[in-house]
């Protein structure tokens, strides 16, 4: 893996960690609420809801691991274990219900749950959301038809397929699908703008500025899609082994707000697997973007398997991406994504359709980002705190760093280009590396 490029069996052993990553915290928070002191109601709601999620399980295991994997569940997870005890916790359970009946939905089940809305919604991960005022909702599935019945409310009932269909008609509105006829493996990818729980961190604080923000025109919608078919487009292109491990991993992007005319993007350890991103302006950047990520994703699902390194509050790294100091965990992130950006400008710049001016900008990118990762390598492998295993996958970054040197690779773009690509990112502030698209990832693992 530290070499960055996709490898066979790599995509299965992820989705293994991560499953195994979910259980384990899921049981971590099953322990908390069997020791706390819930009220009988909350009590009881939290067994319903738990037997539900085991159901799902039982019925169709490959399914409801598939559901329980969207990012937005470990969004959830994390808020609710981090939740103060008493009624915080209480509350937090509460998401429990909505998680399982997600997951009973795509696996299949039939069954009836009282679930509990937020913010006039009943917002189900990885399927859409129900537009209600009431408090809570009974959801009812038998066969084809699901059906939700609103405190004093009318009941509307739809087709279990046709939670995820871009014509349901409201109150019901589902998550508009990416690429619903993609030529590539792996399930759609979603546009969410759906997930109460990250919205919830819409402090400057939680998610380092970032707001989440909300697509409200078909147009909108239509400009992501647009995005996101052209950036693979130019990925299958110049790198497929990329385009499929893109196609393949990712499972939502979630539009975000960052200063007027800013562009950002970031992951969430929690939440594999999903990009938070400004509207990017060009397929280019979303490429960019969607490679940028994914490393990121990779190495939160790595990370709650092995232990790459130790930190020290008071071990801190400069790097060029950043002109703040970085611990040194955020220095592998942030190596090892820009390492496979450094990687993927080269082969833009290798296209058959490139034009002069687009074969040089690339290759100025490549520069750019290489001139980054050599100096964050020597700062990785003399640091000290590299574990065995995290020794190993600084390696592989560094075999990978060496292979791109090559005529064919880096060096073609010159040192020149290095150095101006260096003042730029400089030149960008203390928060982002600019460029084709700012950063506010590294921010998420330190």
């Amino acid at each position: 893996m530290g070499e960055t490029r996709p490898v066979p069996g790599e995509a299965a052993a992820l989705d293994g960690w991560l499953h195994s990553r979910r259980l384990v915290l899921l049981k971590t928070l099953l322990t908390r609420a069997e020791r706390a002191r819930l009220p009988a109601a909350a009590s009881r709601a939290f067994r319903d809801h738990w037997a539900l999620l085991e159901d799902a399980e039982h019925h169709d295991s490959a399914a409801a691991r598939h559901a329980l994997g969207y990012p937005a569940a470990g969004n959830w997870l994390a808020g609710a274990l981090a939740a103060p005890p008493g009624d915080g916790f209480v509350a937090a359970l509460a998401g429990l219900g909505t998680l399982a009946a997600a997951v009973a939905t795509a696996a299949g089940c039939d069954f009836r749950t009282v679930l509990t809305t937020h913010d006039e919604r009943l917002t189900l991960p990885g399927l859409g959301s129900l537009a209600t005022p009431a408090s809570r909702v009974r959801m009812e599935a038998r066969g084809d038809t699901v059906t939700f019945v609103p405190e004093e409310g009318r009941p509307t009932s739809l087709p279990r397929e046709g939670l995820r269909g871009p014509q349901t008609p409201p109150p019901w509105h589902p998550l508009n699908p990416l690429n619903p006829l993609g030529p590539l493996p792996g399930a759609p990818a979603l546009l969410d703008d759906q997930d109460p729980h990250l919205a919830q961190e819409t402090g400057r604080a939680g998610l380092a500025g970032l707001l989440p923000a909300r697509v409200t025109a078909p147009e909108e919608a239509y400009e992501w899609r647009e995005l996101w078919t052209r950036a693979l487009d130019l990925l299958r292109e110049a790198d497929p082994e990329r385009a499929t491990e893109v196609a393949t991993l990712v499972r939502a992007v979630v539009p975000v707000l960052w200063k007027p005319d800013g562009r950002a993007s970031a992951t969430r350890l929690a939440a594999p697997w999903a990009v938070l991103t400004t509207l990017p302006q060009t397929p280019e950047e979303m490429a960019e973007v969607l490679v940028h990520e994914v490393q990121h994703s990779k190495l939160a699902v790595l990370g709650g398997v092995v232990q790459l390194n130790s930190e020290s509050a008071e071990a801190v790294y400069r790097v060029g991406w950043r002109s703040d100091p970085r611990p040194l965990g955020a220095v592998v992130q942030g190596t090892y994504a820009h390492l496979a950006l450094a990687d993927l400008w080269g082969r833009l710049a290798r296209r058959a359709s490139a034009t002069p001016a687009e074969r040089a900008a690339a290759r100025r990118r490549a520069a750019d980002y290489g001139a980054q990762v050599d100096h964050a390598l020597f700062l990785l492998l003399g640091s000290g705190q590299l574990t065995r295993q995290g020794t190993e996958f600084v390696e592989g970054m560094r075999h990978r760093y060496q292979r791109l040197r090559s005529p064919a690779g880096l060096a073609a773009a010159g040192d020149a280009a290095a150095s101006a690509g260096a003042q730029h990112t400089e030149a960008a502030g203390a928060h982002h590396t600019e460029g084709a698209v700012g950063r506010l990832t590294n921010r998420h693992f330190g």
